[in-house]
């Protein structure tokens, strides 16, 4: 009877296992995939003495087969005198005299056998043959294709193919830009009659920097960065001009020998991020209600359906007057005959309220008298920028309002208003709000005076301030400033904050009521 028990519990027990494994189905692996971070789209590299070939391998599955087929006019016979079968075809897991030759041709660098069949993950690095090509004496003007081939232990398979040209005896190429920390790998050759070569760098029609190798004998284009306190007392980085490699420009590199040069080349880098509704082309309404309940428009430089521009108007900007036409009472609007251009008005609301001019990438929540700008924007970066440029006119005055919970009115009352424009990459998790209006105000913060707020870090600002009136528009530059020149937003983050604001004390209620800043133009500088 015992026996019976455990044998229908082992039944059970295999049921309930086998009813698991249908309902769960089975494991999916992905793909194997390969990555090239010295050369992210596989493009056409040219053939140096030092080079970076390590190609990431990723098989979730595990490596089953691993072949590398070679087609270069040099290379190709002298890897099918390695071979078993005398192909140019490397099978670097199943022919064992393949795999003991390579080894001692390469000193260990290239995996093969147990160090790929079941990996997951593997640094397959051709840095040591692919150079080896060079010693072969090629054709000029040749190319030399190494395609490699990888499957799964399930069958699932993945190709690619690396091209290498041979242009000459000297030669230059640039490759694997990363425009967010704003460097590039320059490829060189040079013939055996160079014995002190030179590398320089720099954008099309400037100055041309020399570039110093690194210890294994590989040129980087990097940025240099110079460093100042700035006014929170903060260490703060700048680029050195003409340093590094940003977007949408244009670079050229040469190898020189003394004033001789050897080889150039040209390189143009990808686009930068753009700013939406950078040009104030793009405008629409938002729907609000009086205190009556009767609707009136707001205008907001953002085009139908977007949001990435607010400012922090409250319930009394910008509504009907006796005539039904709107009566323009607000810190924002289009400027009426000049389009693509915002106006910030400072106002004394009903004659008592202080309402300066501002616009910033956020939302803004109103109620009453008072406000709060929510500040931040997701936005996608891909390239960092090395300043923020600006088109405006202004008209700046003597402050005429001090709010009673300015710690510094008694020190403002009567001095020259200053206007204020800022640009900053964050890190925030969510937005940072600052409330504002009849109440002490809250959440005042500043990219110059501190490197973080509750909700995330501050990476870099750039930052003017308007002490002075402009008959005519105004093109600034502002160079930016980084806390951190190597951190980079979380994807999913708040990520920016442009901020633009007729009055610098805005917040506490102190400015000069008839300020007027007009914004025609943003964007990035790179």
């Amino acid at each position: 009877m015992k026996k019976i028990l455990n044998l229908a519990v082992v039944a059970i027990a295999s049921m309930a296992l086998l009813s698991c494994e249908q309902k769960d189905g089975p494991v999916a692996y992905a793909a194997p995939v390969m990555v090239w971070e010295a050369n992210p789209d596989f493009s056409t590299m040219e053939l140096s003495q030092t080079m970076d070939v390590n190609i990431r391998v990723k098989a979730e599955a595990g490596i089953g087969t691993f072949i590398v087929k070679v087609n270069s006019p040099v290379l190709s016979p002298v890897i099918s005198a390695l071979t078993s079968d005398n192909s140019s075809d490397m099978d670097l897991i199943g022919d064992s005299s393949l795999i003991g030759a390579l080894d001692g041709l390469t000193g260990g660098t290239l995996p093969a056998g147990e160090k790929l069949a079941g990996k997951t993950e593997v640094n397959f690095n051709l840095s040591s043959l692919v150079p080896m090509i060079l010693a072969l004496s090629p054709e000029k003007g040749s190319d030399h294709v190494f395609t490699l081939e990888v499957s799964d232990k399930i069958g699932q398979s993945f190709s690619r193919k690396l091209t290498f040209h041979y242009g000459g005896g000297n030669s230059i190429s640039v490759s694997g830009a990363d425009l967010w920390n704003n460097i590039a790998s320059i490829m060189v050759s040079c013939a055996e009659s160079v014995k002190a070569p030179a590398v320089f760098f720099g954008k099309k029609g400037g100055t041309l920097y020399e570039l110093a190798a690194d210890e294994d004998g590989k040129y980087v284009a990097a940025p240099s960065y110079e460093t100042s306190v700035n006014a929170g007392g903060f260490d703060v980085l700048t680029v050195k001009k003409g340093t590094g490699i940003y977007a949408s420009n244009v670079y050229v590199a040469e190898l020189r020998e003394g004033d001789q040069v050897l080889a150039s080349c040209e390189f143009s880098a990808p686009e930068g991020d753009a700013i939406p509704n950078a040009d104030m082309n793009g405008w629409s309404f938002r729907v609000w209600e009086d205190a009556s309940g009767k609707p009136y428009n707001i205008t907001y430089p953002n085009p139908e359906g977007e949001s990435f521009w607010d400012s922090g108007n409250n319930s009394f900007l910008e509504q009907y007057g006796a005539d039904g036409v709107a009566t323009v009472f607000t810190p924002l609007c289009m400027e009426g005959g000049e389009k693509g251009t915002a106006l910030l008005s400072a106002r004394m609301v009903l004659n008592f309220v202080f309402a300066p001019g501002n616009m910033y990438t956020g939302d803004f929540i109103y109620s009453g008298f008072s406000g709060t700008a929510y500040f931040g924007k997701k936005y996608g970066w891909t390239a960092r920028p090395s300043a923020f440029k600006v088109r405006y006119k202004a008209n700046v005055g003597v402050i005429d309002n001090t709010g009673s919970y300015d710690p510094q009115k008694d020190e403002w009352d009567g001095k020259q208003d200053v206007m204020r424009i800022y640009a900053a990459v964050i890190d925030w998790t969510s937005q940072h709000g600052v409330s504002s209006g009849m109440t002490e105000p809250s959440g005042i913060w500043d990219p110059c005076l501190q490197k973080s707020v509750e909700e995330g870090a501050i990476i870099g600002y750039a930052s003017a301030e308007i002490k002075e009136s402009s008959s005519d528009y105004v093109m600034q530059e502002l160079d930016f400033h980084w806390y951190d020149a190597d951190a980079k937003p979380a994807d999913g983050n708040y990520s920016v904050v442009i901020s633009f604001a007729t009055s610098s004390r805005g917040d506490y209620l102190t400015g000069c009521s008839t300020n007027t800043l007009l914004v025609d133009s943003v964007e990035w500088v790179y």
